[in-house]
């Protein structure tokens, strides 16, 4: 594995900062000057690149290209920080330091933000699922997608039964924003293809419990329902998953024969997240206090999808990058109050959330939000959709390249896809 400045990475760092994700760029981006220095602080983080996740489903259709939505880690850290390209493989709370394969690396505040990873399937079905969590899984359901159309469009035998079916596993914001998208992309592929295939497109979302997105507010189930019906996806609420081959899938008590098949249920804090002390949630997430520390270890902060933040309103906050861009920049101000020495409630105020709300993608044309109070559906939400996400993407670069897929969309087709036939 690669490292930067190898003399001041094995000394450690005052701060170090483990992940690149929303809560640790934004952290950067604000670091007080006094930490600004060689040796203050240090960005540890396995990937070298990252990855804009919330934009990985227009990429599986090929509305954007997979190079927009994947920028280098390490200008992160240009005139602020070190970078250690590497894998932390256990914490020792006790002696402050973090396991690599370089050698322990110590710290005085530690920012654990390393994300979430994928709920797997269980043993019994995780072998017949695609995952869709990474840029790779994205460009694995698009080669998917290709070659189903591809084979059930071209001259010769009939393709087997349900070679244009797609079953999405999980009604949550992800397998709702896949779903949408799938379907434009079969209605966008079908207008200009001069050769029908033998059996329609068929998008079938499936879904455990009784409703779309079960942790938003009704109104997005709502919506989002009454839009997916409009594409002609299928949604199949109360239907777990128990038994799937490489043919199909039992939604509830029915075999749907289906050649691709996408697990997106839910995701769940890393192992090295799992593995710290005190309270966790049902996903592995840690307990954090009003500071966004750990209760035992107030040295510790614990951000983004990895922590658990319980507003005195609101309750638990969702994993959601909203909630992740204000905990970095506020960390950033809680440790400059630390190092001056500040210790009251006055001199060190706890968090405090803005509720932004929060707005899911319904398909290229549509889009469902709650933004502070407001309600919006259809291209209005839509247009906030893509501004919401051009302002969380961490360069200028990264918006120029986006904001240019989508513009170009209509006159260049889909990534991936060629000419049909």
């Amino acid at each position: 594995m690669r490292m930067t400045r190898s003399v001041s990475v094995r000394r450690g760092a005052r701060v170090v900062v483990l992940g690149a994700g929303f809560a640790g760029a934004s952290l950067l981006r604000h670091l007080p000057p006094v930490l600004r220095r060689p040796g203050e602080t240090l960005l540890i983080d396995r990937r070298e690149e990252y990855t804009f996740v919330p934009l990985i489903h227009e990429v599986a259709v090929g509305r954007v290209h997979p190079r927009s939505v994947s920028s280098p880690i390490a200008p992160l850290c240009a005139g602020a920080c070190e970078f250690l390209h590497s894998e932390v493989s256990g914490i020792d709370l006790a002696q402050k330091t973090l396991e690599t394969p370089e050698g322990p690396v110590g710290y005085e505040y530690l920012v654990l933000s390393p994300g979430s990873v994928e709920a797997e399937p269980g043993p019994l079905l995780q072998d017949y699922f695609q995952p869709f969590w990474t840029l790779d899984d994205a460009l694995r359901l698009r080669g998917a997608l290709s070659d189903a159309w591809r084979r059930a469009t071209s001259p010769g035998p009939p393709p087997p039964p349900g070679i244009l079916t797609v079953a999405i596993v999980g009604g949550g914001a992800t397998g709702v924003e896949v779903a949408a998208e799938v379907a434009a992309l079969f209605d966008y592929l079908g207008k200009r293809s001069h050769r029908r295939p033998p059996e329609e497109p068929r998008v079938v979302l499936i879904e455990g419990t009784h409703r779309l997105m079960d942790w938003l507010d009704p109104y997005f189930d709502r919506v989002a329902r009454k839009t997916l019906s409009g594409l002609g996806v299928e949604v199949r609420l109360n239907s777990p998953v128990e038994k799937a081959s490489a043919d199909g899938v039992l939604a509830g008590k029915d075999w749907l024969k289906s050649a691709t098949r996408v697990w997106t249920a839910g995701v769940e804090a890393p192992p090295l997240v799992r593995a710290l002390p005190g309270e966790h949630d049902a996903a592995g997430r840690a307990h954090v206090g009003e500071h966004l520390t750990l209760p035992d270890h107030p040295e510790v902060y614990v951000l983004g999808d990895a922590g658990v933040y319980t507003h005195p309103r609101i309750g638990p906050m969702p994993p959601t990058a909203s909630v992740a861009v204000q905990q970095g920049p506020w960390v950033a101000r809680d440790l400059k109050r630390r190092l001056r020495g500040a210790r009251s409630k006055r001199g060190r105020p706890p968090f405090r959330l803005f509720d932004r709300g929060y707005v899911v993608s319904l398909g290229p044309e549509s889009a469902v939000a709650d933004a502070v109070g407001l309600r919006l559906r259809g291209p209005a939400a839509q247009a906030l959709y893509r501004s919401v996400l051009l302002y969380y993407m961490k360069s200028r670069r990264d918006r120029i390249l986006t904001g240019a897929d989508w513009a170009m969309e209509r006159t260049l087709g889909r990534l991936g896809f060629g000419p049909v036939s």
